[in-house]
């Protein structure tokens, strides 16, 4: 009877692991907001009630709806990654390569 194999990394969680970084290196070069934020409104570029009105109802939904979903990916992948095992057997880690083209 053959000895069991040592246990090895688990592929697709070392995938998941590079997406999550490639992911937070992608989301981290979108532009911020904050300066038309602050500069529209009560700022220097654009004051008073009709400036505030742009920036509350366009300006910071859309930074609710670029940054939301942004922020929602990087932890969605996460969550994956993390209920994968770190290790698995050498026979499932060939198995995973197979099924997902690793």
């Amino acid at each position: 009877m053959s000895e069991p194999e040592e246990p090895v990394g688990n592929p697709l969680r070392a995938e998941l692991d590079d997406l999550v970084r490639r992911v937070q290196e992608a989301t981290g070069r979108v532009p911020g907001m904050s300066a038309p934020l602050t500069a529209v409104g009560d700022g220097d570029a654009w004051r008073g009630p009709a400036a505030r009105r742009f920036r509350d109802q366009h300006l910071d939904p859309a930074r609710s709806g670029l940054y939301g979903p942004l922020d929602r990916l990087v932890d969605d992948v996460a969550s994956v990654r993390d209920g994968l095992p770190r290790e698995v057997s050498p026979e499932r880690a060939r198995e995973l390569r197979r099924e997902w083209g690793l």
